[in-house]
């Protein structure tokens, strides 16, 4: 157990570090070894492995020179906002209308994916103005959608740096994991709060996923535009069967645990 931990928070941080979506990961793997399966202990637990992701890929990116401050704390502070607002009001949301979403945004991140020009050409520069909005509003989206529902809610903050409000590659990465640490800081304090975090477990992960991370920030940070097309691709599948395995639970009957704690959802 302590080898599939280890090697699950290593492939984890990896992916996380570059596009974001660990949590896709580490999330079931600690429904698997956990006796409550995927209930609030697993996604109290995983909150130590998206903290210590988050820390290690921003220490890396900050350290490169690309993390501008200004930017990424008005953005995390956004998102730290629609989060707090979207997990008061995720118990009144209507589950479909996120499947919904991610139905239609998984084939988009696949076509960003394969769209080699905007990489090539815009990624140290970032994105045409025409299609900016201001980063607070893509900040309170982000929050908004990490707080009510949240799996890939990293990727969507990446994505929404970078194609949103333009910022260069590599920033909107740094920028994403400076938000992503405060989320999940936030999180993890609530849940320990709670007595909902297996510390014991989620170290022995965190302690893969942080070199995983840095692995991956450094492979970023060299060669960003090759590196990012096709892990993105990766996160977008991982949604898309995180989607249709969600589904397919619901329509079996089975109630999941963490039906009792309805305005805690997120993934990352």
């Amino acid at each position: 157990m302590l080898a599939i931990l280890f090697a699950a928070g290593l492939i984890a941080g990896v992916i996380d570090a570059i596009a974001g979506g660990g949590g896709l990961i580490t999330l079931p793997v600690f429904a698997l070894v956990l006796p409550g399966g995927l209930g609030p202990e697993a996604i109290g637990t995983n909150k130590i492995a998206g903290l210590v992701a988050a820390l290690a890929a921003l220490g890396v990116y900050a350290k490169g020179g690309h993390l501008d401050w200004k930017r990424a704390g008005r953005f995390a502070l956004l998102v730290g906002l629609g989060a707090l607002a979207g997990s008061t009001a995720s118990p009144w949301v209507p589950v479909f209308g996120f499947k919904i979403f991610l139905a239609v945004s998984c084939p988009v991140i696949l076509w960003v994916v394969w769209n080699r020009p905007l990489w090539i050409e815009r990624g140290a520069a970032g994105v045409s103005t025409r299609f900016r909005l201001p980063l607070e509003v893509n900040g309170l989206i982000c929050g908004l959608y990490d707080g009510i529902w949240g799996p890939g809610g990293g990727t969507f903050m990446f994505l929404a740096l970078f194609l949103g409000s333009g910022l260069p590659l590599l920033q909107s990465l740094a920028a994403s994991k400076l938000a992503n640490a405060l989320s999940a800081g936030a999180s993890l304090a609530n849940f320990a709060y709670g007595g909902y975090v297996r510390w014991n477990i989620g170290m022995i992960l965190a302690a893969g996923i942080l070199i995983g991370s840095v692995a991956g920030a450094a492979l970023a940070t060299r060669n960003a535009a090759r590196i990012v097309r096709p892990v993105l691709a990766i996160v977008a599948i991982l949604l898309m069967v995180r989607m249709l395995l969600k589904t397919s639970v619901e329509h079996s009957g089975v109630e999941p645990l963490t039906s009792t704690m309805p305005s805690w959802r997120s993934t990352n």
